[in-house]
């Protein structure tokens, strides 16, 4: 299986519920067919460019898994649905190892609560890696810092010939 995103525009005609039961349409769908990880409604927003005559639109943004031959499923049923202005299905380009953590880890909070032991351990690990990652980044600026004056050396050589030859033309 793998991830997808799908991002919706919805007509603004309708109230808020109803487009929450589009919503929840579209959710059904996705989890009929796969498996759907999240579903983040953005709310109504300014079109960059009028679609339909219509310059708002429900934005509503869906990350799933799925086998690929069910995407060409999902755009059929989404084609039908008239109040969908707009949709685009791509893959998922994110780490969705992360985002699966990330969704354990907002589950995990209620669990966190209650043994305080756990949240503590989890905090130094990410304080560990945050260090290294510090580190390679001092390491890396250093190495470019390196190749800089590299090139400006280079240049200076380059100016001291201009020169030269200048002088023996005068003369």
């Amino acid at each position: 299986m793998k991830p997808y995103e799908l991002l919706l525009i919805i007509t603004p005609d309708h109230d808020e519920n109803e487009a929450e039961a589009l919503t929840n349409q579209v959710k059904s769908i996705i989890e009929n067919g796969g498996t759907l990880l999240k579903v983040d409604s953005w709310g109504k927003k300014r079109l960059a460019y009028p679609i339909r005559k219509r310059s708002e639109g429900y934005y509503v943004l869906y990350i799933f898994e799925s086998a690929p031959s069910f995407v060409a499923e999902l755009n059929q049923s989404l084609h039908v649905i008239e109040t969908i202005l707009r949709y685009m299905v791509v893959q998922y380009e994110d780490d969705i190892d992360k985002l699966k953590a990330e969704l354990a880890g907002e589950t995990g909070e209620v669990e966190e609560s209650t043994s305080g032991d756990e949240a503590e351990t989890e905090d130094t690990t990410d304080d560990a890696e945050t260090d290294e990652d510090v580190e390679a980044d001092e390491d890396a600026e250093t190495d470019e810092d390196a190749e800089a004056d590299d090139v400006e050396i280079d240049d200076d050589a380059g100016d001291n010939d201009t020169e030269a030859e200048d002088t023996t033309e005068s003369a």
